[in-house]
C-alpha cells in the first residue's frame, strides 16, 4: 500500500507540473510581440526555432495547450480521488468527508501552483519561460496534432460567420521613444525630430492653439524665391521647415526641409 501511494503521489506531482507548464505557456508564448520574438530568434538558437514553429499556428497551439491542460487536470483529479478513497478505507473515515477534503485541497493546489503562480511568473519572464517549455511543448503538440487540428477546424467553422473588428497593432509609448533613440543613434532622425517625438509621447493633453503658429506669424516662401534668398531666410529664421506657396498662402505646395539645403 505504501509503495502504491508513493507511485501515485509521484504521478500526481508530475501531472501538476505539466499543468503548470501548460498554464504558463499560454501566457508566455502569446505575450511575445515582434520585438521579443526577434530577441528570441537572435539569442536562443535552436530553442528559438522551436518557439517560432509553435507560433506559426497560434490556433493549433492554443488548442494543444487547452487539451493538454484539461487532460492532466482530469488525470490528477482521478489519481487524487483514488488516493482519497484508499485513505478513507485505511483509516476507516467517512468517504464523503474524505472526498470533500480531497476536492478542496486539490482545487487550492491547482489554483495556486498550477494556474496563478506559473501565469504570473510567465507574464513577468515570458522569454525565459518560453525557452523552458518550447521543446516539450513542441513534441506534445506533435503528439496531439491530429486531435488539435480537428478541434481547430471545428472552432474555425464555428467562428467563421462571426464578424470581428480588425485588431490594430499599436506600439507602446516606451517602444516609440526607444525607436526614436535608435533613430538618432543611426542618423535617420535629427535631434529636433527626436525631441519632438519625446515631447509628443510625454504630452497628456494639449490644445492646438498651444503649439500652432498663427498664420500672420508664419514664415513661408513663394516658389519663385531664389536659392540664395532662401538660404539666408533659413539662417535668419532658424526654422527647419518652411511652407512653400504659389501665388498666395491659400495655395501651399509643400514643406521645404532646411536640412536638405544647408550642409
Amino acid at each position: 500500500m505504501d509503495v502504491d501511494w508513493f507511485y501515485r503521489g509521484v504521478a500526481l506531482l508530475i501531472l501538476l507540473l505539466f499543468s503548470a507548464i501548460f498554464s504558463g505557456s499560454e501566457v508566455a508564448l502569446f505575450s511575445l510581440d515582434d520585438k521579443k520574438l526577434g530577441e528570441v530568434k537572435r539569442n536562443s538558437g535552436v530553442i528559438g526555432n522551436y518557439i517560432t514553429k509553435l507560433l506559426l499556428f497560434p490556433r493549433k497551439l492554443l488548442v494543444t495547450i487547452l487539451i493538454g491542460n484539461t487532460v492532466v487536470n482530469v488525470a490528477a483529479s482521478i489519481i487524487s480521488v483514488s488516493i482519497a478513497l484508499d485513505v478513507a478505507a485505511y483509516y476507516k473515515t467517512s468517504v464523503d468527508i474524505t472526498l470533500l477534503v480531497q476536492i478542496i485541497i486539490l482545487t487550492i493546489i491547482i489554483i495556486l501552483f498550477a494556474e496563478i503562480t506559473p501565469k504570473v511568473w510567465a507574464n513577468k519572464h515570458p522569454i525565459y519561460f518560453s525557452r523552458i517549455v518550447a521543446i516539450p511543448l513542441f513534441w506534445i503538440s506533435k503528439l496531439l496534432s491530429p486531435l488539435s487540428m480537428a478541434l481547430s477546424g471545428l472552432i474555425k467553422a464555428a467562428t467563421s460567420k462571426v464578424k470581428y473588428d480588425k485588431a490594430r497593432t499599436a506600439l507602446s509609448t516606451s517602444e516609440i521613444t526607444e525607436l526614436a533613440d535608435i533613430g538618432v543613434e543611426k542618423g535617420t532622425l535629427e535631434e529636433e525630430e527626436h525631441g519632438l517625438i519625446h515631447g509628443l509621447v510625454a504630452f497628456k493633453s494639449v490644445y492646438v492653439r498651444e503649439v500652432m503658429t498663427p498664420r500672420v506669424d508664419m514664415i513661408s516662401v513663394p516658389i519663385e524665391i531664389s536659392l540664395k534668398e532662401l538660404i539666408n531666410l533659413i539662417k535668419e529664421s532658424g526654422h527647419s521647415r518652411i511652407p512653400v506657396y504659389k501665388d498666395d498662402l491659400d495655395n501651399i505646395l509643400g514643406i521645404l526641409y532646411a536640412k536638405d539645403l544647408l550642409p
